[in-house]
């Protein structure tokens, strides 16, 4: 009753805005104010309103309809300052030309002059999310949940709230072949390919833009793209002064408390920004707490020809492990489906369920601060070099349960001075790591005759400690359990980067242009100071990764792109030897480096079992773009070899087992439209049609017996992905209804009917009023309705383990700002 009740109120409103008489265009040329110099690309935003529109290549935008009444326009573009343009009183057709200053640079061009896409001038396949989109739709979501509904997406969280370890997938690759950069900055572990998320908390709240490119896109250095690359944009400081705070409750006895503060311009050179925040919640499955921290902490430098920034920014965490997903036969039960095992499996009859339940001292606690040195300096009109410094240090434990162990996995046979018969029930395994990165990238920017040049490079060190001990267990020698105890495994990991770069666009004809990249990279992986077993090597790689791309402009409507792209990706370093399980008893199935074996039984480092995976991906596509309507329709082909896959199993830490397939085939359609019904209305909506095939894969079990998939479905790619979002935005009011929906796909590569994830749809619901309180002070009320219709449905799956989506929440925020 409640669903069609706000059914008919939007129905009713939509209604009413179609009836509405009179309308007029506001159009105009973006331009920079010195040179005359068209400006393609930059943003035309009327304020609080869905409404904008980004400038054509020739610099020129026109507004939807517009019904009479007092505008204010803001106008961004990068390196530029911002414009606000007060329109009073709109009678009649309005054309502007707006003039751009370079006078004081507003933000760091660095991640977005090569990297960054723009509309018919770029010509791969992309989607951006700027601030005030997510300022409208986001909560408490983490950005795997905001990111779900662009084209291809999907997530899941194994909390199944969206906050916590969240994982996004872009074309069914799932984030370890996702190339993820903040400011510029590679966020890929350099030794996992992962992306842990949770190591951002609340970081939504201090993003400006979000540009997601599909397939291998025009990322040229850090992790490589695969399914694509997410390019992440902080904060442009304001040069306003501003101080913020927000307090937000819901469902699960979740909270959020922020405070912010901006000190606006100061001599004319200086801003500080400062922001901390705090996320707690019990979660939805049992056991699954989160006490998340966060801080950013920003200092910029401006002068007439360079920006430098300043940036600190990071939080301890703290939550429940839940990595372990349910029985499939879980999910109809509201119950059930909230367990969260240590363990679990089936019986030999396949319908006995044997389990561990998850103890509450199996926690993890982490912290990764990140700093950023970003630098650009604008040597003359044609000239900019730009240079970003960073260091990463990500520490930290989780706790789980040892129950399962054996004297011989533990190490404390005679072997090594112990006589231990059994390991007790109470027994928890602390596994630490400690990772430090450092890098820096030098990037020399030329606007030529011709276009743009850019010559870049990249420089990288991660090194890394991991060890393992017994925390508790009652009954065992004192020297084996608790702080400062001997480590039943540890060892040491290195990797080293080193890239150089090129990429120019060229403007072959007035409607046509070129991008060409051409990228050498060196990549090393080193493990080292193994304790026990002593396994010490080093593997080097070599990549060569070219692209190529036009975009043709048939006319103010309608362009035509197309790019081909070659992409290689090394393994990851538990590929090669999964160094932590290296005590695996004999009788488990030893856990030995993956590489050829010498006469004389020892491993033969120079040449690796795991290949590299390399790829060519093909793109075409044609935009259609008017005031009311913007569509995009494109074809990928990506072609595999030695693709990594996953084989339906997990890890000791609930990550996917992955390995090689010898020829993979993805290809598909995809569709996104963005159209604005009324000024006061707009639909957006995509949809994506996949095939995903082993075009040659065999596995082998223990005996050496081969069995053939080639043909079968790969695990983990949905065939159909369909997101569409009605949304009502005017004035004060925001009002928005989310359908998504994602179809059915197999969890191993078997096509095993019961590892399987049905597919489901479901709908969000978010609602924002904003109102001035007095003077300059506004306060701003936020309800977000996750899974409206209070459906069970698992979001994702790994072999015979599912993680269910949590039933209909609610969360409620409020907002002062000053």
């Amino acid at each position: 009753m409640r669903l069609r009740l706000i059914f008919f109120i939007l129905l009713v409103s939509l209604v009413d805005s179609l009836l509405a008489q009179k309308y007029f265009t506001i159009s105009g040329l973006v331009i920079d104010a010195k040179k005359g110099q068209h400006l393609a690309g930059a943003n035309v935003q009327v304020s609080a309103t869905s409404i904008g529109a980004i400038t054509d290549p020739d610099g020129y935008f026109k507004l939807p309809p517009l019904p009479p009444a007092d505008y204010q326009l803001k106008v961004t573009y990068m390196g530029y300052s911002e414009r606000s343009i007060q329109l009073k009183n709109l009678r009649s057709d309005t054309v502007l030309t707006i003039k751009m200053s370079q006078d004081v640079l507003s933000g760091p061009r660095i991640t977005i002059t090569a990297t960054r896409a723009i509309e018919r001038v770029t010509p791969i396949t992309f989607s951006s999310i700027q601030r005030e989109e997510i300022a409208a739709r986001r909560t408490i979501q983490d950005i795997p949940e905001l990111l779900s509904e662009l084209p291809s997406t999907t997530f899941y969280s194994e909390s199944g709230t969206g906050i916590g370890y969240s994982y996004l997938s872009i074309r069914g690759f799932g984030q370890r072949r996702i190339s993820v950069m903040i400011n510029g900055v590679p966020q890929n572990d350099p030794e996992d390919h992962n992306v842990y998320w949770v190591d951002f908390p609340d970081f939504l709240s201090n993003v400006e833009n979000i540009q997601v490119q599909r397939g291998a896109g025009s990322s040229f250095y850090g992790p490589p793209a695969i399914g694509g690359s997410i390019n992440i944009l902080t904060n442009y400081f304001s040069m306003q002064r501003k101080v913020t705070a927000s307090v937000g409750i819901g469902s699960f006895n979740t909270r959020r408390y922020s405070l912010a503060y901006n000190s606006g311009l100061l001599k004319d050179r200086f801003v500080v920004y400062a922001r901390a925040s705090r996320i707690q919640t019990d979660g939805y499955r049992d056991l699954a707490y989160i006490d998340f921290k966060s801080y950013f902490l920003g200092l910029a430098y401006y002068t007439t020809n360079s920006t430098l920034r300043l940036q600190f920014y990071g939080g301890p965490i703290e939550d429940g492990l839940t990595y372990t997903g349910i029985p499939k036969e879980y999910n109809s039960d509201s119950k059930l489906r909230k367990m969260n095992y240590n363990w679990w499996d089936y019986g030999d009859d396949q319908n006995t369920i044997y389990f561990s339940k998850r103890r509450k001292d199996e926690i993890e606690n982490f912290n990764q601060p990140h700093f950023e040195i970003l630098h650009e300096y604008r040597l003359n009109d044609r000239l900019t070099l730009n240079n970003t410094l960073f260091y990463i240090k990500g520490y930290g434990f989780f706790d789980y349960d040892g129950s399962w162990g054996t004297p011989e996995y533990f190490r404390l046979t005679p072997e090594y001075g112990y006589n231990v018969q059994n390991i007790p029930s109470d027994a928890l395994v602390r596994a630490y790591v400690d990772n430090k990165q450092i890098g820096w990238y030098p990037q020399l920017l030329l606007k030529n005759d011709l276009g743009n040049f850019v010559l870049g490079a990249e420089l990288r060190a991660h090194r890394s400690l991991h060890w393992g001990r017994l925390q508790k267990g009652g009954g065992l020698p004192t020297d084996v359990v608790g702080d400062g105890a001997r480590h039943y495994y540890e060892y040491k990991g290195a990797k080293d980067i080193a890239s150089v770069y090129f990429h120019q666009t060229s403007r072959l004809r007035p409607k046509l242009l070129l991008m060409s990249d051409l990228q050498y990279t060196y990549k090393r992986y080193r493990l080292y100071d193994e304790k026990y077993v002593g396994n010490d090597f080093t593997v080097p790689y070599h990549f060569f990764n070219p692209r190529l791309g036009l975009n043709y402009n048939l006319s103010k409507q309608f362009n035509l792109y197309t790019n081909v792209a070659y992409t290689e990706r090394e393994p990851r370093l538990k590929n090669l030897y999964d160094a932590a399980e290296s005590s695996y008893p004999e009788d488990w199935g030893y856990k030995v480096p993956q590489f050829e074996v010498n006469p004389d039984g020892s491993y033969n480092f120079d040449k690796p079992l795991v290949k590299p995976e390399a790829l060519t991906d093909f793109e075409l596509g044609v935009g259609y773009h008017t005031n009311d309507l913007n569509l995009n329709l494109n074809y990928y082909y990506m072609n595999f070899k030695n693709e990594i896959i996953k084989s339906g199993q997990l890890d000791r830490f609930g990550q996917p087992i992955t390995g090689n397939a010898d020829r993979t085939r993805h290809q598909g359609v995809e569709l996104s439209t963005r159209l604005q019904l009324t000024p006061k209305w707009h639909f957006s909506f995509n949809f994506t049609k996949s095939e995903n095939k082993l075009v040659s894969y065999k596995v082998y079990d223990w005996s050496g017996q081969a069995t053939d998939l080639s043909g079968n479905k790969i695990a983990g790619f949905p065939d159909v992905i369909a997101n569409g979002r009605l949304t009502y935005n005017w004035r004060n009011w925001y009002a928005s209804l989310q359908w998504r929906y994602q179809s059915a796909f197999y969890t191993d590569n078997y096509q095993n009917e019961h590892n399987k994830v049905d597919a489901f749809d479901m709908l969000n619901l978010d609602f924002r009023y904003h109102f001035k309180l007095f003077g300059n002070t506004k306060l701003t009320a936020q309800l977000h309705v996750a899974n409206v219709l209070n459906k069970k449905y698992l979001a994702h799956g790994e072999g015979q383990e599912f993680f269910p989506g949590a039933p209909r929440s609610y969360f409620v925020n409020f907002q002062i700002e000053y």
